[in-house]
């Protein structure tokens, strides 16, 4: 039952759209059931910050992100040979036809291999062990199983960890399941113990389409059922028979059955499983030399179900309220030292290089101020400071809206974007450099910027105009989002801007830029336009160790801003592969795909600071 329930798992199944959904994906992947039972078409969906985008807009997304691609990985070669009608194994060639060149003459064809991912040896935004993730770029990933799929109309099949030209927000593709040892208390290994994260529940009440709260029972197949006989037995005329199907209706957010508010449960899975407070994931134990925190004891007549944190003292903070969110705990008969004990404290870690960029499966880092081969011996140029600070510019809950979404230009959103805007070029004008890089442009300036970018002024243009062009394929709102959407994408800009300006403050600092530091770090708390990355960088960064400090020492902000990025950096994608809650950092070494996170702040120094 499982093959014609899928579609609409996926999507919309009125009126075709779902044949029109699998039509119109990019990249389609088959799995083929073990038994023979069913074939199963999934499509590659693209992430949920370009999901609400217009397919036209991802089309024009596709088509510079390749261009990009043969920039940063194509050189001058003989023409690829295609692959043959049975598809080419991906994995046994992805990587480019030929060498890396030099700059490529004018009119010179670029012949990139359609199944290449790079090769490694670029540090200009492909850097690090997953240069092949970058997913505007590259668009590559490992194949987490074997799989037949489709790329750019061509059938391929691969074996478990080839490269594959797919991308989701993890190393691997698809995403491997979790099992939640929570509720499955018997799935973790003798040598495993079952990390539980614990929080408020995120309930359905007003999680449906329209701030609508899902009523499961009343919009399933059971209630309509009930509803229909009833209007058969009662001979109820057509005024309250529709009106018994309009309460319906209001109440679900439209007539097809088993869709409440826009959210379907598919069989076997319940609201309960949707919605909890508590999920665990079955992790080893840390071992004798290895970094700990101190836990509870789990044994005894009191002993507790799962291993929690110990309450380091009677009358501080417990946190996490006792959940653990890391894989820390010391296997049995081993005991953690704790923060305190001064001769075996602290973890080891490799230092991430400087003046390099990773590539990874969330974001693009493609342009990269560090990495570009004009760069200064340390900090930015004007060229490149202006275009970090037009990247920044465009910081907002990309859920809500993104710059890809005419929604971020036009109608009711767009005054509350356009104040984000206002509120960030205030924010780096308390902190920008200008004995360094010349004068702070204006806020008029800067989205000229933005416009010659995109090639229109994107915020001049109605809100229905943008609907209805940027649905169309090739046109100029298309191709102008597709462009923006792309840059604020690129948040290594965001964080050199950052350091940049940080690490070049006088001291004292000007107690207007020492409320700019100060209000930079609620402003990323609430429009960092990656959500899981601003949900850690709030309760990783802010909920720890507060905001920046309220001296007028530069260099105290310098370092808290090297902290801070560093906290937030172990928990991304580019050093481990993907969601901490599907890789930590132990699994991402083992499969080669982790890279270093921690930079000094020695190191930072040398990167950023520049002498006037």
């Amino acid at each position: 039952s499982l093959c014609p329930r899928l579609c609409s798992n996926l999507g919309d199944i009125r009126s075709g759209a779902c044949a029109a959904m699998m039509a119109s994906a990019k990249i389609m992947f088959v799995v083929a059931l073990l038994g023979g039972a069913c074939l199963l078409h999934v499509a590659g969906t693209p992430s949920e910050y370009w999901a609400r985008a217009s397919p036209a807009v991802r089309a024009a997304r596709s088509h510079l992100g390749s261009s990009a691609a043969e920039m940063l990985f194509a050189a001058m070669a003989p023409p690829a040979v295609d692959a043959d009608a049975e598809g080419e194994a991906p994995g046994k060639s992805p990587r480019l036809r030929g060498g890396r060149g030099g700059e490529v003459a004018a009119g010179t064809a670029l012949h990139l291999d359609p199944l290449a991912c790079g090769n490694g040896e670029h540090t200009d935004g492909a850097a690090g062990a997953m240069w092949w993730a970058n997913p505007y770029t590259s668009g590559c990933s490992r194949a987490s199983m074997n799989l037949t799929y489709v790329h750019k109309g061509r059938v391929y099949m691969a074996t478990k960890g080839q490269l594959i030209k797919m991308t989701c927000d993890n190393w691997e593709c698809p995403v491997p399941p979790v099992t939640d040892c929570y509720s499955n208390r018997d799935a973790c290994a003798e040598d495993e113990w079952c990390m539980v994260l614990t929080h408020e529940k995120w309930g359905p009440w007003a999680m449906g389409q329209n701030g609508h709260t899902p009523d499961f029972h009343h919009c399933g197949e059971e209630y309509h059922s009930e509803m229909l006989d009833a209007i058969r037995q009662s001979n109820l005329d057509e005024a309250t028979s529709e009106a018994l199907r309009s309460t319906r209706r209001a109440i679900c957010g439209g007539a097809l059955v088993g869709v409440a508010s826009g959210i379907q449960l598919t069989e076997g899975f319940s609201e309960g499983e949707l919605w909890k407070p508590s999920h665990g994931k079955c992790v080893k134990y840390r071992q004798e030399g290895e970094s700990c925190v101190p836990t509870q004891s789990t044994s005894g007549v009191f002993a507790n179900a799962f291993i929690r944190r110990e309450q380091l003292s009677s009358s501080g903070p417990y946190p996490n309220g006792g959940s653990m969110d890391r894989p820390l705990a010391c296997a049995p008969g081993l005991v953690c030292t704790g923060p305190d004990f001064e001769v075996l404290p602290s973890t080891c870690v490799k230092a991430r290089p400087a003046d390099l960029c990773y590539a990874g499966p969330w974001w693009d880092s493609s342009r990269c101020p560090r990495t570009s081969p004009h760069s200064p011996r340390s900090g930015m140029s004007r060229d490149w400071a202006l275009e970090a600070l037009r990247a920044t510019l465009l910081l907002f809950p990309s859920e809500v809206a993104g710059p890809m979404h005419c929604s971020f230009w036009s109608g009711a959103l767009a005054p509350h974007t356009a104040k984000a805007r206002q509120v960030t070029h205030a924010i780096f004008g308390a902190l920008w450099p200008t004995h360094l890089v010349g004068p702070y442009p204006s806020l008029t300036e800067a989205e000229d910027g933005l416009w010659l970018e995109a090639g229109m002024n994107l915020s001049a243009v109605r809100a229905r105009a943008c609907a209805e062009e940027s649905e169309r394929e090739g046109s100029e709102i298309a191709e102008a989002l597709a462009k923006l959407g792309a840059l604020a994408n690129r948040p290594n800009l965001v964080w050199s801007l950052i350091h940049f300006v940080m690490h070049n403050q006088a001291s004292p600092m000007p107690r207007g830029a020492v409320a700019a530091s100060r209000a930079l770090a609620n402003h990323l708390s609430e429009n960092f336009w990656c959500n899981d990355c601003r949900g850690f960088f709030t309760v990783g960064v802010l909920s720890v160790y507060g905001l920046p400090p309220e001296t007028t020492d530069g260099e105290a902000h310098a370092k808290y801003w090297n902290l801070g990025h560093n906290v937030a950096s172990e928990h991304v994608a580019t050093t481990r592969g993907g969601h901490p809650w599907i890789n930590d950092l132990n699994e991402a070494e083992v499969a080669g795909v982790g890279n270093p996170f921690f930079v000094p702040y020695e190191t930072s120094v040398k990167m950023w600071h520049m002498e006037a």
